[in-house]
């Protein structure tokens, strides 16, 4: 019985339609691709470019700096957070447990690891689809 709802953000550096960190609403999946939607668009990605799960994590994303990226700002340090709400970036500062976001003002614990996700990954060989809303 297919999940009435999953999530997915992307493994790689180079989706440019997807921002790293960012959980986006999966409206199918098949073992080859998923399609995710992306600001009220459906946007297709390559399913091995991809971390799906059965639910939105409530965890801030660690996302490292990309080396001459303009943006975050350098003073944030060589990794940023991303809002599992809003999907706002934010810095972390040092190893905090819980971080507020500028822009919802959620206060979310931070994934400094988050190899715990690989428990609840969805196979590829698992084809979903969820309702639309």
């Amino acid at each position: 019985m297919p999940q009435s709802e999953q999530w997915a953000r992307t493994r790689v550096r180079t989706c440019r339609d997807l921002r790293r960190g960012a959980w986006y609403r999966v409206t199918r999946a098949t073992p080859v691709e998923g399609v995710l939607e992306v600001n009220r668009r459906q946007v297709t990605v390559p399913r091995s470019f991809l971390q799906i799960l059965p639910f939105r994590p409530q965890l801030w994303s660690v996302v490292p700096r990309v080396p001459n990226a303009p943006q975050p700002p350098l003073s944030w340090g060589p990794s940023y957070g991303v809002c599992p709400q809003c999907s706002a970036r934010a810095p972390l500062g040092q190893h905090a447990l819980k971080v507020s976001c500028p822009r919802c003002n959620g206060l979310f614990p931070v994934a400094w690891e988050d190899s715990g996700w690989c428990a609840f990954e969805m196979s590829r060989e698992i084809t979903a689809v969820s309702p639309k809303r």
